[in-house]
């Protein structure tokens, strides 16, 4: 259940941080609030808290005031409420920050920050729209506030949300490629593409270490076969991937398309050597 909640929150959070303005915003932030409060309460208080009387899941205005009577109120904010982390990096590691990546720096304690005040404003503004009485009133402040409450332990779910969208939408771009690529060697022929690949060499900018030190020599096409790719540089892995178009079919390999193919090789060789 808590994975199915944090799942949820990620979803809808994810949306309305692209476009909080869009139809349906109002509904999409309450599935995200609800799911993702009833997360760190159940979590953090016990299951039996976040439900009511008939065992239901409170609503979210109810889980809000659950915060209120549980959590901490910040001094100088006093509608702000945090649930402190429960392995603080500043408690294991007191001082500067033990990688060295991150050298001068200390690592922030990732306490989770509950603005009661702006998610039950957000809450309010969404009721008119939803119940057929009036325009939607969700702002970028709700939004912010909602985002913040994936600090707590029991979420922590955005990030591979967000990754998870743009490899599906870096997917979708390629493919769309692809077809568009394939339409027009069926539209050009055989003869036509065969006569664009005799003169792809003429129109390649090769590689040359002073010149075009990230070129790459042109490689084999995905979706016509010629040699044709005109790549203007690799993949960040050094794999020879390149990123780039073919001068026959016009097929478009993105950074993103590049970097994941590359991943693939890598992982590849990595295994026949194991």
């Amino acid at each position: 259940m808590q994975t199915q909640r944090a799942e949820t929150y990620a979803r809808c959070t994810a949306e309305l941080d692209g476009n909080h303005g869009a139809p349906g915003a109002e509904a999409i932030f309450d599935q995200a609030l609800t799911n993702g409060l009833a997360a760190i309460v159940s979590s953090q208080w016990g299951e039996e808290t976040a439900a009511d009387a008939r065992g239901r899941v409170k609503s979210a205005a109810q889980l809000l005031a659950v915060v209120e009577e549980k959590a901490q109120a910040v001094g100088d904010e006093p509608d702000v409420y945090v649930i402190p982390d429960p392995e603080p990096v500043s408690a294991a590691f007191p001082g500067d920050s033990p990688w060295p990546w991150v050298e001068d720096e200390t690592l922030p304690d990732l306490e989770t920050r509950i603005n009661v005040a702006v998610l039950r404003e957000g809450i309010k503004g969404t009721q008119p729209v939803r119940h057929g009485s009036g325009e939607g009133g969700l702002r970028r402040e709700h939004v912010d506030a909602l985002l913040a409450l994936d600090d707590h332990e029991s979420l922590r779910s955005l990030m591979a949300e967000h990754s998870d969208r743009a490899w599906e939408h870096d997917k979708d771009e390629d493919q769309h490629s692809r077809a568009r690529a394939a339409d027009l060697l069926r539209r050009i022929g055989p003869e036509e593409a065969a006569r664009r690949a005799q003169e792809a060499a003429n129109l390649h900018t090769p590689y040359h270490p002073k010149h075009n030190p990230e070129g790459l020599d042109l490689d084999s096409c995905p979706i016509c076969g010629h040699t044709a790719f005109s790549a203007e540089h690799g993949d960040e892995l050094g794999m020879g991937v390149g990123v780039g178009e073919c001068l026959v079919c016009h097929y478009e390999r993105s950074s993103a398309t590049a970097n994941s193919e590359a991943q693939q090789l890598y992982y590849q060789a990595r295994w026949a050597d194991d």
